[in-house]
């Protein structure tokens, strides 16, 4: 079967495994005291890990023959042409009563090896001139902590260490019922089953993550079984990059696709230098691209109307115009589409690689290197300071005391100036502070025309917060409201935006489906334009303003559409369109509705819904959505990746560091809404 994006790792890895019981007593009775437990599953937990360790590729290496020197099998391991090798004892551990105090494996007989395990780390560290391979040890083993924090080991930088060490327990501590062994089996068996998983783009599951796994585990079966148990781990200093660790190839991740091995992998390689995170190119790319309700990415635009507007903004970050402008509007109304779209087209790093999404406006801004920009969505009054310094050129050891005010802003602009954008100023956290700190002092300033800042906001225009910024923006005549559009222009755009979606990848793009796509383009558009009756049978004098923005609402009602049978016949086509809710809520739940044997699916959204910063990982999904379903315990795993899988539509998705995949509702109205209305319409009022 070929699945076109996956890995082809040729790597050579393998396994040697090791499980060491104790032999024999020839006399009968009670053991001494002091006697050692004879360990007899030892041999049988090595065997499994094993299995689990060469269900990630991994061949085994060649079993010890009965009686054979233990450490010799290491050594030989250790000195083979293999690229990745895993070493798992598990066995009694000792340290020596004398000498250098180092850690040993008990062998069989009872005593110990000759060479402390010490000497395996150096044999693969001390001779960089020579092949050794890339090793994770895993023991279990008392006292193995010794072996994880060796003094000289941790003094290595983590990018030269050939040498890796998962322990059972601290250096004094004691190991129990083989609970490293068990702890690994289950946390690799359930990468391999999918119960858990890394972002696909991840080629291998970091390391640092299979460990804290392993160290959760462990700490379960404690919890079961009481006598505490933590797990050791090889350190590194916390200055150190954590992509050192995170490409360790121990164990490739099964769902890695090469065609997601980077986020931005549709765009040109020059966007891998936008390292400011507060800036979130993707964000106004595909608020640009106006493709998210059918998930198209980035390789088409979609971005119709608003001419008017883009000419004036075109016209302002040319360099024309006063100092400070605003563009507000109702939610999804498409201030972030605007600003997307023209950002994409000024910005010098994203200029080329977005051509497409940008090149068929009516007015092009110029590129402009002096421009710095930031998506605000729940970042506070810091985060947004400290990014435009950043962007500005500033260092983080330039950072003031008290953090960036807008008079050090003005002044590291510099004479040349400097074109700030802020998005999303409303879904902020702490927007009123932003907005009294920041974004006033930095809007008076540019209106002055003393300064080289210009300042352009996005922004909802209802909060309360943002009434002294549009005033000001109103009083100089800087406010674009997009609310105010009239209705043949929101017509033809919005028909013009649908018929675009249709015409790619859809039923509605064939031959016989032409006029039928047209109809259904209309009546979406004269219904959310508001001309004429919106819905058949419906006075007309029931109807009211649209709540929420005509494009965001169309997109979302057409990926409705495109789940039910292609409608051929004009005439039923067009009544389809104009049935399009005129509500963004009224829309969710016609989806949802229709999906209620999808029970999972409301309550991971609105769990969702409650997500902060880059969103919430399965882990935390899984609790949450519980408080949705009073009585319940938290979904199973395979649960929680069945209903994200069918919400996909409705999420956006980021990495965390240890290349877990948090996700987060890709609008925040759909937050509000579910914040607001987790059980369904037919439950409001439900006490939680």
């Amino acid at each position: 079967m070929d699945d076109g994006g996956s890995r082809s790792d040729a790597a050579d890895r393998k396994v040697l495994a090791l499980g060491v019981a104790l032999e024999g007593r020839d006399d009968e009775g009670p053991p001494p005291l002091d006697a050692l437990d004879p360990l007899l599953q030892a041999p049988e937990h090595a065997a499994s890990v094993s299995e689990a360790v060469r269900g990630f590729g991994y061949r085994q290496h060649r079993p010890p023959d009965s009686g054979a020197d233990l450490g010799e099998e290491v050594r030989k391991a250790l000195k083979s042409p293999t690229e990745v090798l895993i070493v798992h004892v598990v066995a009694h551990g000792r340290l020596a009563e004398t000498g250098e105090r180092g850690l040993h494996v008990v062998g069989g007989d009872g005593s110990n090896l000759d060479d402390p395990v010490s000497s395996w780390i150096s044999l693969i560290e001390s001779h960089s001139d020579k092949p050794r391979p890339l090793t994770l040890f895993i023991l279990d083993l008392c006292h193995s902590g010794v072996a994880a924090t060796l003094p000289w080991h941790q003094e290595m930088p983590a990018g030269r260490r050939r040498a890796w060490v998962i322990a059972a327990t601290g250096p004094q501590d004691k190991a129990f019922d083989y609970r490293l062994s068990r702890a690994t089996r289950t946390v690799l068996g359930n990468y391999l089953d999918g119960t858990s998983t890394v972002d696909r783009s991840c080629e291998y599951i970091p390391l640092p993550t299979v460990g804290r796994e392993i160290a959760r585990e462990v700490a379960s079966l404690c919890a079961q079984e009481g006598f505490e148990q933590l797990v050791e781990g090889s350190r590194v200093a916390f200055l150190e990059r954590v992509e050192d660790l995170e490409e360790l190839p121990f164990f490739p991740n099964p769902l890695y696709d090469s065609r997601w091995s980077d986020t931005l992998s549709d765009l040109d390689s020059g966007i891998a230098s936008l390292v400011d995170e507060a800036f979130d190119a993707r964000h106004f790319m595909l608020r640009g691209a106006g493709s998210e309700p059918l998930d198209r990415g980035l390789g088409q635009g979609y971005f119709h109307g608003r001419e008017q507007e883009v000419r004036l903004l075109t016209d302002w970050l040319n360099g024309e115009g006063g100092g400070f402008r605003a563009v507000t509007g109702k939610p999804g109304v498409g201030k972030s589409g605007l600003l997307g779209v023209l950002v994409c087209a000024a910005h010098p790093q994203l200029r080329e690689p977005a051509r497409n999404l940008w090149f068929r406006l009516p007015a092009k801004p110029a590129c402009n290197d002096r421009l710095a920009v930031v998506h605000a969505r729940r970042r506070d009054l810091d985060q947004i300071a400290n990014s435009v310094a950043r962007q500005m050129g500033a260092r983080d050891e330039d950072r003031p005391a008290d953090g960036w005010d807008a008079e050090q802003l003005i002044q590291l602009a510099g004479p040349d100036g400097y074109t700030l954008v802020i998005d999303a100023l409303d879904e902020a956290e702490g927007p009123a502070d932003i907005t009294q700190a920041l974004l006033l002092p930095l809007a008076r300033a540019a209106l002055t025309g003393n300064t080289g800042i210009r300042l352009l906001v996005g922004t909802r225009s209802d909060p309360p917060f943002t009434a002294a910024l549009l005033q000001l923006a109103q009083e100089r005549d800087a406010l674009i409201n997009l609310d105010h559009a009239q209705p043949d222009e929101i017509y033809q755009a919005v028909r013009q935006y649908v018929s675009d979606l249709l015409a790619v990848d859809t039923p509605y793009a064939a031959r016989d489906a032409v006029s039928a796509a047209n109809a259904l383009a209309d009546g979406i558009a004269e219904c959310l334009a508001d001309q004429g009756d919106p819905t058949p049978g419906k006075a007309s004098d029931e109807s009211k303003p649209l709540g929420w923005g005509e494009f965001l609402v169309a997109g979302l009602y057409l990926h409705h559409v495109l789940t039910l049978p292609t409608e051929h016949d004009p005439g039923r086509a067009r009544e389809l369109g104009l049935r399009v809710p005129r509500d963004l809520p009224d829309l969710l739940e016609l989806d949802l509705a229709r999906r209620a044997s999808q029970p999972d699916l409301r309550v991971v959204l609105a769990a969702l819904a409650h997500a902060r910063g880059s969103g919430m990982p399965e882990r935390i999904i899984a609790n949450a959505a519980a408080v949705f379903t009073p009585g319940a315990d938290p979904l199973p795993s395979r649960q929680v990746q069945e209903a994200l899988e069918q919400a996909r539509f409705y999420l956006r998705q980021d990495i965390d560091t240890d290349g877990t995949t948090l996700y987060r509702l890709f609008h925040e109205g759909l937050a509000e809404h579910l914040q607001a209305n987790p059980f369904g319409p037919q439950e409001q009022g439900r006490s939680t």
